[in-house]
């Protein structure tokens, strides 16, 4: 069995993730929502993916030490029933999370990279192939950019819940 603190060790880099990562997607979604909605649709097109891009390589890691952290914690509350749950709604939200983003958001980042000329957009053509949405134009930039906005309010959401439900684990795991 492993000590107290690498426990918490590996619950506080579950929570820490988790809140980090839904800082990140608060951020995206109102600051640069609210830059992109004043944005001609023409050039919010233009400057989507290369700034999408910037914020990957700060979101990806948290994305994935969050699953780590919430891996391994569930682990040791596995036999603490009232702990163990909300480890697993955790982890559940976290499979909501990465459906959203696989399913929807993939596609439409896809679908902007191609726009632009990116060679993202030919390395992922999965993705063009399941996006809700035909190529990016002029004429249906602003619907894409309503649809990529609307589609982030559960991703937010999502992760606003997802430290929440950690934190509550924690508390039942402490009260053994």
């Amino acid at each position: 069995m492993q000590s107290d603190p690498y426990r918490a060790r590996v619950n506080t880099l579950a929570v820490i993730t988790a809140a980090a990562f839904f800082g990140a997607n608060l951020f995206i979604g109102l600051s640069m929502g609210a830059y992109w909605l004043g944005l001609p649709p023409a050039d919010f097109a233009a400057q989507f993916f290369p700034q999408f891009s910037n914020f990957l390589y700060t979101i990806m890691p948290l994305f994935l030490l969050m699953l780590v952290g919430l891996i391994l914690s569930a682990r040791f509350d596995w036999n603490h029933a009232p702990a163990r749950r909300n480890w697993v709604i955790a982890l559940w939200l976290y499979l909501a999370l990465s459906l959203i983003t696989i399913l929807f958001h993939m596609p439409l980042n896809v679908r902007l990279a191609a726009a632009i000329g990116s060679p993202v957009g030919d390395a992922l053509a999965f993705y063009k192939a399941i996006a809700l949405i035909g190529p990016v134009s002029e004429d249906n930039a602003a619907t894409i950019r309503a649809t990529w906005l609307l589609g982030h309010v559960p991703r937010v959401l999502l992760t606003l819940a997802i430290p929440v439900y950690a934190l509550r684990a924690m508390a039942a795991g402490t009260t053994r």
